[in-house]
């Protein structure tokens, strides 16, 4: 029979102990979830899956215009245990592909106050470019990139699919608005530090949730090369709930267009 230090070797480098945490924490706080779910990917014709799904919604009412449904909020997080220092390299936001994404993807429109205030432009107009970490030369094998690409490939080929919050996944509750996007969530910052392309000088450590800009290229549902700018948003486990309350400051601007 296996030792009980096997056994609690299996369960601590396994991560799926932080993957039910944060799955819990998010039960708790009101979000409906679907752990691990496979998905085909098309690029490379094999079963793919991602640690997590996770949707809210907050109804809408407007009785001028006899407008009711819901406001969904869908997340695909792939959740990381990070073992090692990782460097990201700072610059300017691309600013007029983050509004072109909220206004193709959300109800948010183009030159609106309420549009400025979701997080993808209120957040600052400095993002991370570029990342590595120590004794990891080829970037397939760094942390950040298997998470970005697991949470990224997740997303293309599964958004748009029935809603996992039951009473709007059978119809009973019509969705006004669904915004979909990717993250990834650390255990913790402990390691993670930045400094900036144009001038890299001594690094600076990464204190609070950050994003990360990406022109992602893949192969869509027909085989076709496509290639989409994202901004994924990269959480520490730690600061959740302000990554939570930033998400309901979204869900209150798409509150004020619809």
């Amino acid at each position: 029979m296996a030792s009980s230090e096997e056994i609690a070797t299996i369960v601590t480098e396994s991560g799926n102990s932080f993957h039910c945490r944060v799955t819990n924490y998010l039960r708790g706080k009101g979000w409906h979830t679907l752990v691990s779910p496979y998905y085909m990917d098309v690029g490379t014709n094999k079963p793919r899956e991602i640690d997590l799904i996770a949707e809210k919604h907050w109804m809408y009412e407007d009785r001028m215009s006899n407008k009711y449904g819901a406001v969904v909020i869908k997340l695909f997080i792939e959740c990381k245990y990070v073992p090692q220092p990782n460097v990201f390299w700072f610059s300017n936001k691309d600013i007029a592909a983050a509004t072109n994404w909220l206004v193709s993807n959300t109800p948010l429109r183009e030159n609106n106050m309420f549009t400025k205030r979701h997080h993808y432009l209120a957040s600052g107009p400095r993002v991370a470019k570029l990342f590595a970490s120590k004794n990891r030369p080829n970037a397939e094998n760094e942390v950040i990139y298997r998470a970005l690409n697991q949470s990224l490939n997740a997303m293309v080929y599964l958004r748009g699919k029935k809603s996992i919050i039951p009473e709007i996944g059978d119809g009973r509750i019509t969705t006004l608005a669904c915004v979909e996007m990717p993250v990834v969530l650390c255990n913790s910052f402990a390691d993670f530090y930045r400094v900036e392309m144009e001038s890299t000088g001594v690094p600076q450590h990464l204190d609070e949730n950050f994003q990360l800009e990406i022109n992602y290229a893949y192969l869509n549902l027909n085989g076709k090369q496509k290639s989409e700018y994202f901004l994924l948003d990269i959480v520490d486990f730690e600061k959740i709930d302000s990554y939570l309350n930033v998400l309901e400051a979204d869900k209150d601007a798409i509150f004020q267009i619809l």
